[in-house]
C-alpha cells in the first residue's frame, strides 16, 4: 500500500523520445518520431518502489515502444509476419488517441507508486509542429473490455492500456478459447522493478548488475 502525497502545483517532468511506424485509415506507412513529456508526482515514501515504477515508465517509453508499430483494428494492413513490437490502438493513431492510451497505460505500469499527470506528444515531422497533451484523471473516449474485445468473456477484466503488464495488444479468441489460461509474455518490467529494489538494498556483496535488453538502472533522486 503507498502513501499519498498530496500535491497542487508541483510535479516533476520527464522528456524522452520514441521512433514509431504509424499506420493510418489508409493503406499507408509513415515513418515518426515523438518527442514525450511526462509530469508526474511521486506518491509514495518508499525511494525503491518510486524509483522502479519511474524507471518501469522510461523502459516502456524507450525500449518497449521503440521501433514499434502504432496500428488500429480496422488498418487495412495486416501484421502478422512482422517481427516489430504491435501497439494497437483503439482509434486511427493520432497524436491525442496516442497521448490518451500512453497516460492510461504508464499510469497502470506505475501502479500508484507515481502519479502521470499529463502526457505531452508532439511529432518531430509534423509542419506546422503541433503538441497534444492529455491532463485528464478519467478516460472516456477508451473503450471498455467488451467493447473493445467485441465478446464478454476475456483473459482478463480490462484492455491492455489499463494493465500494468508490457502488453500492447489484446488477443484474439473464441469459444473454444481456454480463458483460464492467458497466452505468455515476457514481462521485462517485473524484471526491472527486480532490478532497481535489489541496487537499493544494502548487502555486503551487490553481485552482478542485470542486463535486460542491454539497459541498464539508473537511481533517479527528486
Amino acid at each position: 500500500m503507498t502513501d499519498t502525497v498530496i500535491t497542487a502545483n508541483s510535479f516533476t517532468t520527464f522528456k524522452t523520445m520514441f521512433s514509431t511506424t504509424l499506420i493510418q485509415a489508409e493503406a499507408s506507412l509513415y515513418s515518426e518520431i515523438f518527442d514525450a513529456e511526462i509530469d508526474f508526482v511521486w506518491c509514495t515514501t518508499d525511494l525503491a518502489m518510486g524509483n522502479a515504477a519511474f524507471l518501469k515508465v522510461k523502459f516502456f517509453l524507450e525500449e518497449i515502444l521503440h521501433q514499434s508499430i502504432f496500428t488500429h483494428k480496422s488498418a487495412p494492413i495486416k501484421l502478422d509476419e512482422v517481427g516489430n513490437k504491435i501497439v494497437m490502438l483503439p482509434y486511427v493513431p493520432t497524436s491525442d488517441i496516442i497521448a490518451m492510451t500512453l497516460h492510461a497505460k504508464l499510469n497502470s505500469i506505475a501502479d500508484g507508486h507515481i502519479d502521470i499527470l499529463s502526457v505531452k506528444i508532439t511529432s518531430k515531422f509534423e509542419n506546422p509542429t503541433m503538441s497534444y497533451t492529455y491532463a485528464d484523471e478519467d478516460y472516456p473516449g477508451l473503450p471498455g473490455i467488451e467493447t473493445w474485445i467485441g465478446q464478454k468473456e476475456y483473459y482478463y477484466d480490462t484492455p491492455w492500456w489499463f494493465r500494468k503488464s508490457p502488453e500492447t495488444q489484446d488477443y484474439e479468441v473464441n469459444e473454444e478459447t481456454d480463458l483460464t489460461n492467458p497466452p505468455e509474455y515476457d514481462n521485462v518490467l517485473d524484471e526491472v522493478q527486480q532490478v532497481i529494489l535489489g541496487e537499493l538494498k544494502l548487502v555486503d556483496d551487490p553481485g552482478e548488475v542485470i542486463k535486460i535488453h542491454d539497459w541498464q538502472p539508473k537511481i533517479v533522486t527528486d
